[in-house]
């Protein structure tokens, strides 16, 4: 499940989620958005404490997938390579 999804699902706003979730500094609801949106890739601590408090809802490989399609889109010189074989 998207970490998005399991927001909105949950009622939660990103700015609480992020409370939630632990994340500290000036904007914590941003930083959160950035890893929703696959453009910050967060610490594997992090990870683990949004598939426990998600209940497993939310997997690393969810995380890893929202990521790699970030990538895609905004880093396709990253995937050169790939294309190219």
């Amino acid at each position: 499940m998207m970490l998005s999804t399991w927001i909105n699902e949950n009622g939660l706003t990103v700015a609480a989620a992020a409370r939630r979730f632990g994340i500290g500094g000036v904007n914590p609801g941003r930083t959160l958005d950035r890893i929703m949106s696959g453009e910050r890739q967060p610490d594997a601590d992090m990870i683990s404490r949004i598939i426990e408090i998600t209940d497993g809802a939310v997997t690393a490989a969810d995380m890893h997938a929202t990521r790699l399609d970030w990538l895609k889109v905004n880093r396709p010189e990253r995937f050169a390579r790939e294309a190219a074989e």
